[in-house]
């Protein structure tokens, strides 16, 4: 009988969100065979998640303080102190760290070992937050997306749509005039708190305010513009009574907005902070957020080998291929919406069916595109008039937008290139299955090289196992640019964040490095200006690296189970355990604790000075 553990970190930056989650060690059922595996219900799961009368009372605990002191970080109000919360935190975590460093976690379960170093990671997050990105101090983007989104989380929107149906309700209505009228007391705080910007952090905000994709015509200059156009439009679904006062509302905020703009601009020369946090911070955080046993110099050679096996196996599949046609992107939404709903019944039907490599939930939604409209700076935005039971909803770009002209990713040329990593089993499918976990720590953590490397791994499993795409086998190639690109991310981040290279200079390298391959478009202006900002806000993607750690994992498993290994099960567990950093959850599988072993001892944070 094996036994089930978990852990995790998350890549948090602006607002930190590292949660902690826990499993305890659980046995699984014996391995059964084809027959057994034919026979076992749709929602079928080999993973038994022990819940919070199954954990230590210390470990409960201590959970509660760290989630207190983390939740500082979104306080009551439309409008908090960032500098007050900032200052609070910092005062308050030693004490907390203390305090956990103090449990004797001896005798406990691998499963309770594993949250305790989740709950170590948040800390860590935490406190790399407060002395390395120093958000409130360095990057101006913290403030005007704090103003953006404080309106944009309460309008009917997103990638995965939320909202109210149309019209809105009074309530939400007067959440969102409000949102407005708060707008220039987030942006006073940003004169106020920004004593250590950073020139590079303030051409992102006026390049890119607020969500989305970066777009031309988004930029802070044309802020009142934009919102005009937003006001206008979201007014025809206003109630009677709030109508009239949006567009007004709207023009406000925007003025505040643009005068922020032109404050930083007029700044920008003498702002003295430096983008680039160094190698020794980055290799901390690697290791004490991340919990990846990992430094830079091994990221830097995995990606270099990535980069290798991307363009190897894109010419692999284009020899395949070359004497098909060149497959391009959908003329119109209606070709495109055709292969959409298709790839979405094949998809499931594949996984569940045809491979049984994966296990459905009951809970899960048929996901289903549908157009959006894209209203700057918010993104996505749609008025939904009716509800659609049993339908998960995914707004996509209007067709004129160019994420659906010439996007490399290839979406928009095969949607199964990339539904199974945004939708089902995608993060659609992960974040359903993680919110109902039910350890007290895991469902409010998560781990962005689980989430990336489960997703990622998803793009590259339908090509190895002969997923009959819906455009043909030319679009096998797509999944190997995509490679590329996140192989880049990690080479050219690793360059940016140690100042060996500039960001201007990094979104000029990527173009080159990731130019058009068969049927890809190459990566474009946008889309490279897209991955640089987040190194430098967020720190590295790491897509790439989860990935390689998830077929470490298979491999080890395959060669602790032999002939018995079972593809359905692995990945049951896999998901089932919690958005878990994948190095714990290794540990917990398999018993292996040689990577584990390098995680335990903490070591102080010395890099302070971005």
């Amino acid at each position: 009988m094996a036994r089930l553990v978990g852990i995790g970190g998350t890549l948090g930056v602006v607002a930190v969100l590292v949660w902690g989650l826990s499993v305890r060690t659980a046995a699984l059922p014996s391995v059964e065979g084809p027959a057994a595996a034919q026979a076992r219900p749709a929602d079928w799961s080999p993973v038994d998640v022990p819940g919070p009368g199954e954990h230590p009372s210390a470990l409960l605990d201590i959970t509660q303080e760290v989630r207190a002191l983390r939740a500082l970080s979104v306080p009551a109000g439309s409008v908090p102190d960032y500098a007050a919360t900032a200052a609070k935190q910092k005062a308050e975590l030693p004490a907390v760290r203390r305090r956990l460093d103090g449990i004797d976690v001896e005798g406990w379960s691998t499963h309770s070992k594993v949250d305790y170093l989740l709950l170590r990671s948040e800390l860590d997050n935490l406190e790399f937050t407060l002395r390395v990105w120093r958000p409130t101090t360095r990057n101006p983007s913290f403030y005007v997306n704090a103003a953006i989104s404080n309106v944009g989380r309460h309008l009917t929107g997103g990638r995965y749509m939320r909202g109210d149906i149309m019209p809105y309700s009074q309530e939400r209505a007067q959440a969102i005039l409000q949102a407005l009228a708060d707008t220039g007391k987030i942006l006073a705080q940003g004169r106020a708190n920004l004593t250590e910007m950073v020139p590079e952090l303030a051409d992102i905000a006026l390049e890119h305010p607020g969500g989305g994709y970066y777009t031309e015509g988004g930029q802070l200059q044309y802020i009142e513009k934009n919102y005009e156009k937003w006001a206008r439009l979201t007014a025809e679904h206003f109630p009677k009574t709030a109508a009239s006062q949006l567009v007004p509302a709207a023009a406000r905020a925007a003025r505040e907005l643009k005068a922020f703009g032109e404050w930083l601009e007029q700044n920008r020369d003498r702002m003295t902070g430096k983008f680039a946090i160094g190698l020794e911070a980055v290799d901390w955080y690697t290791r004490h957020v991340l919990l990846m046993a990992y430094d830079t110099s091994q990221l830097r050679l995995l990606a270099d080998m990535e980069r290798a096996r991307a363009l190897s196996f894109f010419q692999f599949e284009s020899h395949k291929n070359r004497r098909l046609p060149k497959i391009e992107p959908a003329k119109d939404y209606r070709q495109y919406l055709a292969w959409d709903d298709e790839t979405a019944l094949i998809i499931r039907r594949w996984y569940v069916g045809d491979q049984q490599i994966l296990s459905d939930r009951p809970y899960m939604e048929d996901v289903r595109s549908e157009e959006g409209h894209y209203l700057m700076p918010f993104g996505l935005i749609a008025f939904p008039t009716e509800k659609k039971p049993g339908v998960k909803r995914i707004l996509l770009v209007p067709a004129d937008h160019w994420r659906a002209v010439y996007s490399n990713m290839g979406f928009r040329t095969d949607p199964g290139v990339l539904h199974g990593h945004e939708y089902w089993p995608g993060h659609y499918y992960e974040g359903e299955v993680h919110r109902r976990n039910p350890c007290p720590v895991r469902p409010g953590h998560r781990d962005g090289g689980h989430s990336q490397g489960w997703c990622n791994y998803l793009e590259e499993l339908p090509v190895h196992l002969d997923f009959p795409f819906v455009r043909g086998p030319r679009a096998r190639e797509l999944v190997y640019i995509n490679n590329l690109q996140r192989a880049e991310r990690i080479a050219l981040g690793l360059k940016v964040l140690s100042g060996e290279m500039t960001p201007k200079e990094a979104m000029a390298e990527m173009q080159k490095t990731v130019p058009p391959l068969g049927s890809g478009l190459g990566v474009r202006p946008e889309e490279a200006f897209e991955e640089i900002e987040g190194i430098i806000q967020r720190g590295l993607d790491h897509g790439m690296t989860g990935r390689l750690q998830i077929f470490k994992l298979l491999a080890d498993r395959k060669m602790q189970l032999k002939e018995q290994f079972d593809f359905r099960e692995f990945h049951d567990q896999l998901i089932s355990m919690g958005s878990v950093p994948l190095s714990l959850l290794r540990w917990e599988l398999t018993g292996l604790d040689d990577e584990v072993k390098q995680l335990w001892n903490a070591q102080p944070l010395t890099a302070t000075e971005p």
